[in-house]
């Protein structure tokens, strides 16, 4: 018998994924209706080589059927693997959650850029989201760009979980890899007169080395002139 997910976001990101990569569509299926966490942590693995990492590009009637799930921020910048992956994820939440901690951790610490990228982009849909903040601020931490970016931008989960030293953080990090902060999901809220400090530490400092000055300076309250 085949189980399909229960959970209407997982259903919904497999539609999408299935109508973009129809010709993965057996694979999809018969990996969606795995019961063990070692086939989709396999899957996780080869995804990008399965269904490819083109953009998923949502339509207006996906980006609402989205939103109606709780996903009401843009998923603009993710590819079909990420959204493929974050099925996975949640099949292991819903059916293994007991292996999904081991599952991120050595996706983190084995994956490729792609997959520790995809692991950014998923923990806000996860259950007790949380839980993974330790590896959110860790994945900061590193110097992969596209891992900084996929937590960064479009990314409702630093503002909703990060304190503020942590989210500070990201922030000046953000500015150092010339992030656009017009993509940082809750940065008006959580601007605070310490991260506008250290904006302007940032701005001295660049104006001193002759540097350009981060062109989104002034969403932490400085100009740019």
């Amino acid at each position: 018998m085949v189980t399909f997910p229960r959970s209407p976001l997982s259903a919904c990101l497999l539609d999408l994924v299935e109508r973009r990569a129809i010709a993965q569509r057996p694979w999809l299926r018969e990996t969606a209706a795995a019961a063990d966490a070692h086939t989709l942590e396999t899957a996780f693995a080869e995804t990008s080589r399965r269904v490819g990492a083109a953009p998923l590009t949502p339509v207006d009637a996906e980006r609402a059927a989205l939103s109606a799930l709780g996903v009401d921020w843009s998923l603009d910048a993710w590819g079909i693997d990420d959204a493929a992956r974050a099925v996975w994820l949640l099949l292991v939440a819903e059916r293994a959650a007991a292996d999904l901690e081991g599952l991120i951790e050595r996706r983190r610490r084995r994956g490729d850029a792609r997959q520790r990228a995809a692991l950014m982009r998923v923990l806000p849909l996860l259950p007790d989201a949380r839980q993974w903040l330790a590896v959110a601020i860790e994945a900061r931490r590193g110097d992969v760009r596209a891992v900084l970016e996929a937590l960064v931008c479009d990314n409702p989960y630093p503002a909703a979980h990060f304190h503020e030293v942590h989210f500070d953080d990201l922030v000046l990090a953000a500015l150092d890899a010339d992030l656009p902060l017009a993509r940082m999901i809750g940065l008006g809220a959580r601007v605070t007169e310490r991260l506008a400090t250290a904006a302007a530490r940032v701005a001295a400092s660049r104006r001193a080395s002759g540097r350009r000055l981060p062109r989104d300076l002034w969403r932490l309250g400085w100009s740019v002139a």
